[in-house]
C-alpha cells in the first residue's frame, strides 16, 4: 500500500480505500517549507526542554470547536467503533493551524502540483476542488493521541455515496518522517471494519501523502517515542459543484495578507481550486478582470483577459 507510481497509487485508492504515496512531494521542498512551521509551532527542541512558553502553546481550545467531544466521548460527525482504551479527547485536535498560513512556502506546498494531481488521477477527473487545508503538528506528551477506529463523516451534510465519481479523497502530506512512535494513522482496507484483520500503519518519509476514501476505518495513534513530534498537512478534495462536502471555508481568509500574496501567485487552474471561475466564464467583464489586479497586486491576468475576446 507504499507506492511512488501514481497510476498505482491511485488504483490502490479506487479499489483498496487508501495508499500512501511515497515521495510525492521532493524532500528539499519539503524542507524548505517545514523551515517555516516555526512562526506558527513550538520546535520540538523547545517543546521538550520545557520551554514555558512552548508548553503554553497546548493550553487554549482546541482551534477548531467541532471536534469539542459529545457526551459519550466521541468528535461530533464521526462514525466510530470503541477499542479499550481509546477514546476521542478535546486536547488531540490541539495544534491546528489553518490555511492561508503566515509563510508563503506552507501555502505554496497546500497545492502542490504533484499532489494535485494525483487527485485528479485517483478521482478520474480534472475539476476538483480543494476543501480542507490545515496543518496540525503532535508532540510526545501533550495527550493520549490513541483514538477509536472511525470513518469521518464530518465532511458531509447527506450519507455518502460510495461509487466512482461520488468519493471525496481525504489525505496528509507529510511535513516530518512519519514512523512508528510518532503516530502514523492506523487503517483498514475496504471491507475491513474493527474489530477485524489487523490493521496497517500509514508510515511514510516526509514528502509522502496518505490518501484515503471517506468509507475506510482508520484512527489516530498515541506517540510513544521519547521527545518525539509529527508534523502534517491536511489536503483533501472533493470533485466541483459537490456543495454538500466541505470543511474550511477560505472567503473568511481571503482579505488577509498572506492570502493575497498567495492568491497573485496563483494560475488560474490553481485559483480554480477554490471555487474562483476560471477564465471565460460568464462571471468575468472587463472591470472584474481590472478589480482582480488591483486586490491580487502583480497576478497575472492575461488569461482573464484574453478569454474575454473569445
Amino acid at each position: 500500500m507504499v507506492t511512488t507510481d501514481l497510476d498505482k497509487a491511485a488504483e490502490e485508492w479506487r479499489t483498496q480505500g487508501w495508499t500512501v504515496v511515497h515521495d510525492l512531494v521532493p524532500t528539499a521542498e519539503i524542507d524548505e517549507a517545514v523551515n517555516e512551521l516555526w512562526k506558527h509551532f513550538p520546535t520540538p527542541a523547545d517543546y521538550h526542554s520545557g520551554n514555558p512558553e512552548a508548553l503554553a502553546y497546548f493550553e487554549n481550545e482546541s482551534t477548531d470547536s467541532r471536534y469539542k467531544p459529545t457526551s459519550q466521548g466521541a468528535s461530533h460527525g464521526m462514525s466510530h467503533k470503541g477499542d479499550e482504551g481509546s477514546n476521542f479527547r478535546l486536547r488531540q485536535f490541539l495544534g491546528h493551524v489553518l490555511f492561508p498560513y503566515d509563510a508563503h512556502g506552507l501555502n505554496r506546498l497546500q497545492i502542490h502540483p504533484r499532489v494535485v494531481e494525483f487527485a485528479k488521477r485517483a478521482m478520474g477527473t480534472d475539476d476538483i476542488r480543494l476543501y480542507q487545508a490545515r496543518i496540525w503538528g503532535k508532540y510526545t506528551g501533550v495527550t493520549n493521541y490513541e483514538q477509536p477506529f472511525h470513518q469521518d463523516r464530518n465532511h458531509n451534510i447527506v450519507p455518502d455515496r460510495l461509487e466512482p465519481d461520488w468519493w471525496n479523497l481525504e489525505g496528509f502530506l507529510y511535513l516530518s518522517d512519519v514512523e512508528d512512535g510518532v503516530g502514523p494513522t492506523e487503517v483498514l482496507s475496504l471491507g475491513d471494519a474493527p474489530p477485524g484483520l489487523n490493521p496497517q500503519a500509514a508510515t511514510g518519509r516526509r514528502g509522502s501523502y496518505l490518501a484515503y476514501r471517506p468509507d475506510v476505518w482508520h484512527r489516530g495513534v498515541d506517540l510513544t517515542r521519547h521527545e518525539g513530534s509529527r508534523f502534517l498537512m491536511n489536503i483533501a478534495f472533493k470533485h466541483a459543484h459537490h456543495d454538500w462536502i466541505g470543511f474550511d471555508s477560505f472567503q473568511q481568509n481571503s482579505n488577509r495578507g498572506p492570502w493575497s500574496k498567495f492568491a497573485a501567485s496563483c494560475t488560474p487552474e490553481e485559483l480554480a481550486l477554490f471555487g474562483a471561475p476560471r477564465p471565460g466564464h460568464p462571471y468575468w467583464t472587463s472591470e472584474l478582470v481590472d478589480a482582480l489586479e488591483v486586490r491580487y497586486q502583480g497576478i497575472d491576468a492575461r488569461p482573464w483577459r484574453e478569454a474575454l475576446g473569445k
